[in-house]
């Protein structure tokens, strides 16, 4: 697959019949390795064909442990081994244009979008720890109202005006990635995830076990490295002391 690694943008006003000066656009190939993730369980036969609803919930419970082990991927894969090259490793530092008085983390997204718009990859989304996004959700203002909107609402997880994922990701509390998500990276599913039941496993068939495996196959590409900024949350300001002026007698 090919990398966009620049842009020089030499688009200009031309008179009639004059050439057109030549943009440079440079790209990198790049090979990604197509990587397995699965895993399996055993087994008893008789308990399956007595409660028949653990076959649901067995197929559930396993796709569940696969993508909880791909979204780790995606995100935090260093690339080694049969590792994926994950978003984060690739992204930009969070470097904010200014600063904004009483910064919180609402300021730090916006920030985190001004940064990406000014490499001219505008954000689709933000990512953020359950543990930040509930932060977010309850912050309130001075009277006690709620920043984002009466709790009541039925809104989906939304900050200016895009759409908010939360993760409990190992390590990203406390931190955030803001992002293109839509045109800077892609998951590529060879094998979608599956789930395959077999008695033929070693001693399986003597023993009345199955063997139960579920996979799948994905190759992630990040075509756009600047489109993902990710870093830290300023920390919260700490409460200012009060006043210990003594009143005139």
């Amino acid at each position: 697959w090919v990398q966009q690694t620049g842009f020089t943008n030499a688009a200009t006003m031309l008179r009639e019949g004059q050439p057109k000066p030549y943009s440079d656009i440079k790209f990198d190939i790049k090979i990604t390795p197509v990587t397995t993730l699965g895993h399996m369980v055993k087994a008893s036969k008789q308990i399956l064909d007595d409660f028949t609803q653990l076959q649901s919930t067995l197929d559930v419970e396993m796709r569940y442990g696969l993508k909880y082990l791909e979204e780790d991927e995606v995100l935090y894969g260093d690339g080694t081994g049969m590792h994926l090259h994950g978003i984060v490793s690739q992204a930009s530092e969070y470097k904010p244009a200014f600063d904004v008085a009483q910064q919180s983390g609402i300021d730090d997204l916006r920030l985190a979008m001004l940064q990406a718009q000014l490499a001219r990859l505008p954000a689709s989304g933000h990512v953020l720890h359950f543990i930040d996004w509930a932060k977010i959700e309850l912050t309130k203002d001075s009277l006690g109202r709620y920043i984002l909107g009466n709790p009541l609402g039925l809104a989906g997880p939304l900050l200016w005006g895009l759409p908010v994922v939360a993760t409990e990701s190992t390590g990203f509390e406390g931190k955030f990635l803001t992002g293109a998500f839509r045109t800077g990276a892609q998951l590529f599913d060879r094998e979608e995830a599956n789930v395959v039941v077999s008695t033929e496993n070693a001693d399986d068939f003597e023993r009345n076990l199955i063997s139960i495996r579920c996979e799948e196959r994905v190759a992630l590409v990040i075509k756009r490295p600047e489109a993902f900024i990710y870093g830290p949350f300023t920390p919260p300001a700490p409460p200012s002391e009060p006043s210990t002026k003594s009143k005139a007698a």
